[in-house]
């Protein structure tokens, strides 16, 4: 998950839309059903303490990258100016980079994030998931779906 200006996301050609900010964000949860991803949920602190180590190590270990040798390509320093990304495995099994497959459920999510202070502008969260579905074409060129 990462954040991005609404001006940038919609094509404002001076802007980068991806130019990730933290926008100060002091809370991060997903809730999924009853159970809350990660356990304890994240609370960066932005500002000149740089209290997000948290956030920046799952990208390596909900990425599948921590303890192999695959790199991500953003630094610790970079991470708060303009690489601000949130990684979540909700894999039942936390093995999202595993080569077998999960069994598949069904229900909702829900993002929770708070800021320490007002957004200054109008924010996309941007959300990249993968998830498995079955897509078939029999011989009468007839689309069946299953997601």
């Amino acid at each position: 998950m990462g954040m991005v200006s609404n001006n940038a996301f919609n094509g404002d050609f001076p802007k980068n839309p991806f130019n990730f900010k933290h926008y100060d964000l002091t809370y991060l949860c997903v809730l999924d059903g009853n159970r809350m991803i990660p356990s304890k949920p994240f609370q960066p602190k932005f500002d000149g303490s740089n209290c997000y180590s948290r956030c920046y190590m799952s990208l390596f270990t909900d990425l599948g990258r921590y303890h192999k040798d695959q790199d991500i390509n953003i630094s610790f320093s970079e991470y708060k100016d303009g690489y601000t990304l949130f990684a979540l495995d909700l894999t039942p099994d936390l093995s999202a980079d595993g080569m077998h497959e999960s069994i598949s459920r069904n229900g909702n999510l829900t993002i929770d994030l708070k800021f320490s202070k007002a957004l200054p502008e109008t924010v996309n969260l941007i959300v990249f998931s993968e998830y498995r579905n079955v897509i078939e074409i029999d011989k009468n060129r007839s689309i069946f779906t299953d997601y």
